[in-house]
């Protein structure tokens, strides 16, 4: 006699509350898109960016850009590309009003990238083997006076990477020296020369030295306590990299060709100042293009190019070790959040600009055919720079898989127009393409056998909801789902009177897998997933404030809390063949299942 142990797969027609798939485990809802060069859905979204693109530099779209003097420089990375430097998809335009610098367009053309650059400065601390949670007084004893207005002794490296030293941005660049006598005119006070700091003030003396920048520290006001509270500073950079001097005995330009530039192919990212003005976007309004950024190059003066910025995204979301020179771990440690940053949808990393915005917002053009409902929250790791005629950004849509670079000249915001644009085309376009994957790979019927029968279950798929389900498991007859809320609902809610579980089993992936083999010789990867419940609260009572609680999401501590025989009930492991990548079988192992090939 066989026993068959069925398992029903389905992905839900519609969403049942708007916290179901907002209270989920952290992480992506289904795994990233694959050949989405392949994909009709991402190829029409590319289409769409280039036309709304198109449209816009050609004046049918109001944008209050000067299109006279505006270039773009754009990529869509993507891991399914040929080569990490060539993107999936690009976009360039060259303003008519260039004269001087580059002809034409391409990916190796160079900008300036102003405070992108403190996204690879902080790959260098990662990467140069310095303790990242040391003083920086270990490395600049300087600072450790007892005279200073800010305690040095309790800033690490790793909070001068990530804006939480509560120093000041700049030292001498925050004043206005020119402006000295309209400042007089509005009522400010005379104030000598001699009062302005030494070095650094535009219009007043010149560039510091790092002697006349480590004696202003001293003299400078907090702006916040450590750890407190996100201060952007530019100046945190500089340090850093005169702390990683003292750490490795390379300066700042040999560390970066060294441990990141030479590793990743990107030959053109240098200090401003050594650009090639032959291959460089050079705008026709005020810019510091050749300029000397000196000890400021950390934390704003690079030089890069789509290429070289495209090949740094792609080795990140690649989490490729052998490249970037980091583990997969590091990279996700790197992109975890460091501070809240004065809104619910914004956070600071390190120095990633972390933004969550309203699912509303991303998916309010989603595609007609499309059925996801409103969207879900995505994660977006961005970093933005600017320098004088240059805007520039590199983001993350790891969920995904995919990467943007945008770099522009010109004095304008352009960036932040069109990074919106292609969020609002490339986000949903993204996720169908991944639920669409999903559903062909993961929905289905999984039966296994063992000894004695039961009648297997018959699988049903749709593809327009918010996540894949689990909608049956049976062994010998028995409605495991049916048992385990029972269970949960007895030991562990028995105590949690205001939550109950309202019968619907999600499955997310916990993007933990390991190769194996199956009893065929068949090379297969175990990738698994947890199981979740969508959870309702429950209360009759009338005191004020009723509901708040019910935002708060933390369902999250519930992973992995039961057990039965040493395996966790909420573990379940889908088999993949490690050639094709397709799903040929699903394991739940607390049943002690074995393998159930997909029907």
């Amino acid at each position: 006699m066989v026993q068959l142990i069925p398992l029903l797969l389905v992905i839900p027609a519609t969403l049942a509350s708007s916290s179901s798939v907002e209270c989920r485990p952290e992480g992506p809802i289904f795994p990233r898109p694959r050949h989405l060069n392949q994909s009709g859905t991402f190829k029409g979204a590319l289409d769409k960016l280039t036309a709304t693109l198109d449209a816009a530099f050609h004046g049918r779209i109001r944008t209050g850009w000067d299109l006279q003097n505006i270039s773009l420089s754009m990529a869509v990375v993507g891991l399914d590309q040929t080569q990490p430097s060539i993107p999936l998809w690009e976009y360039h335009r060259l303003a008519p009003g260039n004269v001087n610098g580059t002809k034409s367009l391409d990916r190796h053309s160079q900008y300036l990238i102003g405070s992108v650059s403190k996204v690879l400065t902080d790959a260098l601390l990662m990467k140069s083997g310095v303790d990242m949670d040391d003083a920086v007084t270990e490395y600049l004893p300087s600072l450790d006076n007892g005279t200073s207005l800010i305690d040095w002794s309790q800033i690490s490296l790793r909070a001068l990477g990530g804006h939480l030293a509560g120093i000041p941005p700049n030292y001498g660049f925050s004043e206005y020296h020119y402006l000295k006598t309209w400042f007089e005119a509005l009522g400010f006070p005379h104030v000598k020369d001699t009062d302005y700091p030494p070095c650094g003030v535009i219009g007043l003396n010149g560039e510091c030295t790092k002697a006349q920048l480590l004696e202003g520290m001293l003299s400078s006001h907090p702006v916040a306590p450590p750890q407190s509270r996100p201060v952007y500073s530019n100046v945190a950079y500089t340090l850093l990299s005169y702390a990683l001097e003292v750490h490795t005995g390379k300066n700042y330009s040999t560390l970066l060709r060294d441990l990141l530039t030479r590793p990743l192919n990107m030959s053109s990212t240098v200090p401003s100042g050594q650009g090639n003005d032959s291959h460089a976007v050079i705008p026709p309004v005020q810019s510091t293009w050749g300029s000397s950024y000196g000890d400021n190059v950390p934390g704003g003066g690079l030089v890069s190019t789509l290429a070289d910025l495209g090949s740094f995204v792609h080795a990140i979301l690649g989490r490729d070790s052998r490249r970037l020179g980091l583990t997969a771990t590091q990279v996700r440690e790197w992109l975890q959040p460091r501070s809240f940053a004065g809104s619910r949808s914004s956070f600071v990393g390190l120095p990633w600009e972390i933004f969550r915005p309203e699912p509303k917002l991303l998916f309010s053009h989603y595609h007609r055919r499309s059925r996801a409902g409103g969207g879900h929250t995505v994660t977006i790791h961005s970093k933005g720079g600017a320098a004088y005629g240059y805007n520039a950004r590199i983001a993350l849509l790891d969920e995904y898989g995919v990467g943007l670079v945008i770099l522009t000249a010109g004095g304008q915001d352009v960036v932040t127009g069109v990074f919106d644009a292609a969020l609002s085309v490339l986000v949903p376009a993204l996720d169908e393409e991944a639920r669409e994957q999903a559903a062909r790979e993961y929905v289905g019927a999984f039966v296994a056998a063992v000894p004695m029968v039961v009648a297997p279950v018959n699988a049903t798929t749709e593809t327009d909801g918010t996540s894949l389900r689990l909608t049956g498991l049976y062994r010998n007859g028995t409605d495991i789902l049916a048992s385990l809320r029972e269970l949960w609902e007895v030991t562990l809610f028995g105590f949690l009177p205001s939550l109950r579980l309202t019968g619907v089993v999600r499955l997310y992936p916990a993007e933990v897998e390991r190769k194996s083999k199956l009893p065929d010789g068949r090379e297969v990867v175990e990738e698994e997933w947890r199981l979740w419940w969508d959870m309702e609260l429950l209360s009759e009572a009338e005191l004020p404030g009723k509901g708040i609680s019910a935002h708060d999401c933390l369902a999250w501590s519930l992973a992995d809390w039961m057990h039965y025989g040493g395996e966790p009930v909420d573990r379940v492991v889908f088999v993949k063949d490690a050639a094709t990548d397709s799903v040929v079988g699903f394991d739940a192992p607390f049943l002690r299942s074995g393998t159930m090939e997909k029907s």
